[in-house]
């Protein structure tokens, strides 16, 4: 029987070894596949020391390329193509969300949809696999779809499908989250109780400009100009160490005012890490040091910080939380104060007001009485 085929710029992967004596470290494996460039198909290869490397490799070239069609009569499965979609991804996301997207197809899509041909998949497979995650919330299976949608619409765009079904699925209802708004009277006893401590600068921080912690630790002092603070970097976690990044979005990258009582307590914690250094020996605070550090003059990790923050509240009496419900306290403070949404918004940082409504605007049944006395 004759052997069939692959299709033009399917790809093949070769044991450049096979036949030699050649044996020891070394990239054995070829992976050939060709594009076409200004209308003439090009040859092209990628190399590897495993068969199973230089397969994946392969696929993520492929997709790169678009290349990555099914033979005739034939059908990737979808493990395949998410495997070959994840590959083209590494480099281009953050580290975090790419980690979160290996982890949930790893996880969870390959395990219950692996083993489907792509060109198969139905709304209704992505429907009954969406109600069968027993162990996770709505919100995490709404992110099981997020990302295999965002799969699927680079499948349609290279011509493997034509209609993303995980777009078309119904997603889980959402449940309607109850946030309690912060009074200032709550704000002002959470300061009260780190008065005196090294973490009443980036608490109030928080609380006066509604940072994000990662946007606190990413501060530097020439961020602090006058009575603005700059939002430049934020810092996250990638492959267990903090890396400062630039903002996660143009809206997060923003200028804020800040009122006399931060702007005093900022001077004040400027004047403990000049003193720190000095005691410690270490060279004197230039703008582009961190505005938090520990107690060795440290650029802060994001854990201990909270651990600190909550060890202190509970010393206090107070109920301990974590650092982004101060940021939920100055949107909730400020939005039942009577700021407008948009401004609110544009302070928090957010990508639409949308986000700011959802989140500060749940129970308007004040807002709703005093409208109705409007008539």
């Amino acid at each position: 029987m004759a052997r069939r085929r692959a299709p033009a710029g399917a790809g093949a992967v070769i044991d450049r070894w096979k036949g030699t004596r050649r044996s020891g470290p070394g990239s054995r494996w070829e992976g050939r596949y060709s594009v076409v460039v200004d209308g003439r198909r090009v040859q092209r290869s990628v190399y590897a020391a495993t068969q199973k490397e230089a397969q994946a490799k392969l696929a993520a070239a492929l997709a790169e390329a678009g290349a990555a069609r099914p033979a005739q009569g034939e059908s990737l499965t979808v493990e395949e193509w998410l495997q070959a979609w994840l590959a083209a991804q590494e480099g281009r996301l953050r580290f975090q969300t790419y980690k979160r997207y290996e982890n949930i197809t790893r996880l969870h899509l390959v395990p219950d949809l692996g083993g489907k041909q792509l060109a198969a998949l139905t709304v209704a497979d992505v429907e009954r696999f969406l109600r069968t995650q027993p162990d996770l919330s709505a919100r995490s299976v709404g992110h099981l779809r997020a990302v295999l949608r965002t799969a699927l619409n680079d499948a349609v765009r290279h011509g493997h499908v034509a209609t993303n079904v995980a777009q078309l699925a119904r997603p889980p209802r959402l449940p309607v989250e109850e946030r309690r708004a912060w009074t200032v009277e709550e704000r002002d006893r959470v300061l009260a109780a780190l008065e005196g401590t090294e973490m009443l600068a980036p608490v109030a921080t928080a609380l006066y400009a509604g940072l994000r912690q990662g946007e606190l630790l990413g501060l530097r002092w020439r961020d602090l100009d006058g009575g603005t603070l700059h939002v430049h970097h934020s810092v996250i976690r990638e492959g267990g160490r903090s890396v400062l990044m630039e903002p996660k979005s143009a809206t997060s990258r923003r200028s804020l005012p800040i009122n006399d009582r931060l702007a005093a307590i900022l001077a004040d914690h400027r004047g403990r890490e000049e003193a720190k250094r000095g005691a410690l020996g270490v060279e004197p605070l230039t703008v582009d040091d961190p505005v938090f550090t520990n107690q060795f003059a440290e650029p802060l990790e994001p854990s201990s910080m909270t651990r600190r923050f909550q060890r202190l509240l509970v010393a206090a009496g107070l109920v301990p939380c974590g650092f982004h419900e101060l940021r939920h306290a100055f949107g909730s403070i400020l939005v039942n104060a009577g700021a407008e949404l948009v401004t609110v918004s544009r302070l928090l940082g957010h990508s639409g007001i949308g986000i700011t409504a959802d989140t500060y605007t749940r129970d308007p049944r004040d807002r709703m009485a005093a409208a109705i006395k409007l008539l």
